[in-house]
């Protein structure tokens, strides 16, 4: 049985104090600035606690101004998580801006883990490594590895990008043996072969969203025309669920519409427990 949500949560009360606002630039003329939403998400099998920031398409370039990227790094600080994600397209359409990736990835306090993305390879893969590993992020490619301590370990199993053929799920998954995890993927349509790996929860972006949103018309117009079986928010199948962040950067068309396409950075909360829908909100 399977059921989608779509990521349209009504707006529920402030999460965070009015300092956290204020870390975020406001006036950049005609683009939203990226908002914090939260979730609690449960991990079968697995008995820890942990909280991880997200973050995807960040899309260093022309095209984005820098104040979004540096408010979303900001908003990950602000929410002291134990560990940031980020999955992949961290630049738009060239390598002019790697000094603003590294400068922007190495404020994010802890420790950072990353996957890469369909642009990152586009643009020169070997480039933006080296750009993360200066700002201190681990780019992990098809294997995973290990987060935490006792109860709250987890393991997190790391693809390259699908969209390019970049990605090896059965090396990754290798010693895993049967362990709840939890998955990186820059692209969404991965994740069937990642609950099959054993990954019960796949984090990913690369749709922005969808980027102009119509309820009903854009859902349907990925999914008819371009095969896009996971667009935003969560989808549960298959005893797996895969979360579909819009993320913060473009790389073509600077504006976004509709709510479900609004630049975010996720604030999620895993705890161990039997698998249940996702409880998210702005």
């Amino acid at each position: 049985m399977s059921q989608d949500l779509e990521h349209d949560p009504e707006p529920g009360p402030p999460r965070r104090p009015r300092q956290v606002e204020e870390l975020v630039e406001d006036k950049v003329y005609g683009f939203a600035r990226p908002r914090p939403y939260h979730a609690d998400v449960t991990i079968p099998g697995w008995n820890g606690r942990k909280r991880i920031a997200h973050l995807t398409d960040m899309h260093f370039g022309n095209v984005t101004p820098l104040a979004l990227q540096r408010g979303a790094a900001a908003l990950v600080n602000a929410s002291h998580p134990d560990l940031t994600v980020l999955t992949g397209d961290f630049v738009a359409r060239g390598l002019g801006h790697l000094d603003r990736l590294t400068e922007t990835m190495a404020a994010i306090e802890g420790r950072k883990l990353a996957v890469m993305g369909n642009h990152d390879w586009w643009s020169g893969a070997a480039d933006v490594r080296r750009a993360l590993d200066a700002a201190g992020v681990e780019v992990v490619d098809n294997q995973w590895t290990l987060d935490g301590d006792g109860e709250d370990a987890l393991p997190v199993l790391c693809i390259d990008d699908w969209t390019t053929g970049h990605h090896d799920v059965e090396q990754a998954r290798k010693g895993l043996r049967g362990r709840p995890a939890l998955a990186l993927s820059h692209n969404p349509e991965a994740a069937p072969e990642l609950w099959a790996a054993g990954a019960s929860v796949v984090l990913s972006g690369h749709t922005h969203g969808g980027q102009f949103y119509v309820r009903r018309w854009t859902q349907a117009l990925y999914k008819t025309l371009l095969q896009v079986e996971f667009l935003n928010g969560w989808y549960s199948r298959d005893g797996g669920q895969v979360y579909v962040n819009p993320g913060v950067g473009s790389s073509i068309v600077p504006f976004r519409y509709g709510r479900p396409a609004q630049r975010a950075v996720a604030i999620l909360d895993l705890q161990g427990g039997e698998e249940r829908l996702p409880e998210g909100r702005y």
